[in-house]
């Protein structure tokens, strides 16, 4: 079996390679740089760029760099009977920065954020281990990021009510928001 390159498997050239790697080495290099780099015309790179980022191969975020500010992280493992559901309860939570599907024993992880780990622990018991679908929940403290690591913030969490029974005013469980929404054509006719 032949291996593929992330070249092949992307549809990527050489200077498009060579792009992305100057780009993640440091996201403010110019454009010059790189064309020069690359031995093409600026507006050249600037199109590639495009292209890439067109492809989804170059995206940005913005958030906080949790290497370097002191933000609390916890990386939570759910097993749940129903994944869907709990998908569609955490997906607005403001302080659910990151959440992927995944197999084995648990198979939901969630990345949390918070000013401070009593946050953390409530939020972990709201939207996870007072939950029927939930049968096993497995929480981990992140105490050091080794690699730079974005975690974009909401700043909505500054106004959870640590004795509240939602996360804020988009959460799910939220008994006062509509559950569900519906197209202005679907209202009239």
């Amino acid at each position: 079996m032949i291996k593929k390159t992330f070249k092949e498997i992307l549809g990527i050239d050489d200077d498009d390679y060579k792009i992305i790697e100057m780009l993640e080495k440091d996201p403010s290099v110019t454009h010059s740089d790189i064309a020069r780099e690359i031995e093409k015309s600026q507006p050249a790179v600037g199109a590639r760029i495009i292209k890439l980022e067109r492809k989804h191969l170059l995206t940005k975020q913005v958030g906080f760099n949790i290497k370097k500010v002191d933000i609390k992280v916890a990386i939570v493992f759910v097993a749940t009977k129903d994944v869907e559901t709990i998908v569609g309860k955490i997906e607005r939570c403001p302080f659910i920065n990151h959440a992927f599907k995944i197999s084995g024993e648990f198979n939901l992880l969630c990345f949390i954020a918070a000013s401070d780990l009593q946050t953390i622990e409530k939020l972990v018991d709201l939207c996870f281990r007072k939950d029927p679908n939930v049968i096993n929940v497995k929480t981990n403290i992140l105490i050091e990021s080794v690699h730079d690591f974005v975690v974009p913030i909401d700043f909505q969490i500054e106004k959870f009510d640590y004795h509240s029974n939602i996360c804020g005013p988009d959460c799910n469980m939220n008994i006062n928001q509509p559950k569900y929404k519906f197209d202005i054509s679907e209202e009239e006719s």
